[in-house]
């Protein structure tokens, strides 16, 4: 079932961004605009927080009117929801990626939590942002929505994962994958939590390096049992 599920999600990814080119062969001003909106939000998030982020700091960062918003977006929460879940991706397709190639299933779950390492370390100024965007995301439809469809991504690579190395005897039989891939998804929002409050004291590559050994050591004889 979980292999089932993985080719289906496979088949269905959506790719990364696309530019919309016109016929000159330039990147289209539509596309341009949308681009620069995103960006600009990104930034507003970053300086000013989810709150702070207003239509007017968004439309001066970006150097658009303020109109822009509305006609490529809808909304400043549409604009806001979109920045941030293309940020969320950003952050977890080098793990993703790494989870497609070939290689010892122990050894490729390893390079996944160290690409999500250094996403996390080039990310750490946006952290507070995400976490905010969890909070919020009940109450939006937009964020809501890609926040769920990224997280259910996430989970059904790494059961995928979890599923190939429990057949190979990597992990005991009594790991179901599905549910152990939803406590490393918990796992890592909660060191997000801890390395936002307490940045000094909370290693996250140490503690999400725990978290994996800790999996792949419970391989024991009479675990199977």
């Amino acid at each position: 079932m979980v292999l089932l599920a993985y080719k289906r999600m496979n088949e269905k990814r959506k790719p990364k961004i696309v530019a919309r080119w016109g016929a000159s062969g330039e990147l289209s001003a539509v596309a341009g605009t949308e681009e620069r909106l995103i960006e600009g939000t990104l930034d507003c998030l970053r300086r000013l927080g989810l709150r702070g982020t207003t239509s007017r700091a968004i439309t001066a960062a970006a150097g658009v009117n303020l109109g822009a918003i509305t006609y490529h977006f809808g909304s400043k929460d549409e604009l806001v929801a979109r920045a941030l879940l293309k940020a969320v991706e950003g952050w977890i397709e080098p793990a993703l990626d790494v989870l497609h190639q070939d290689m010892d299933p122990a050894q490729r779950l390893l390079a996944a939590v160290e690409h999500l390492r250094a996403s996390f370390e080039g990310a750490r100024e946006m952290l507070p942002v995400y976490l905010e965007a969890l909070v919020a995301a009940p109450r939006h439809d937009t964020l809501r929505t890609g926040v769920e469809r990224l997280l259910r991504e996430v989970r059904s690579f790494l059961a995928v994962q979890l599923g190939e190395q429990r057949e190979a005897g990597y992990v005991p039989r009594w790991v179901d994958p599905e549910a152990m891939a939803t406590l490393l998804v918990s796992t890592a929002d909660g060191i997000a939590l801890h390395a936002t409050l307490e940045p000094d004291a909370v290693d996250p590559t140490a503690v999400a390096a725990q978290a994996v050994q800790l999996l792949l050591a419970a391989r024991a004889p009479d675990a199977d049992s």
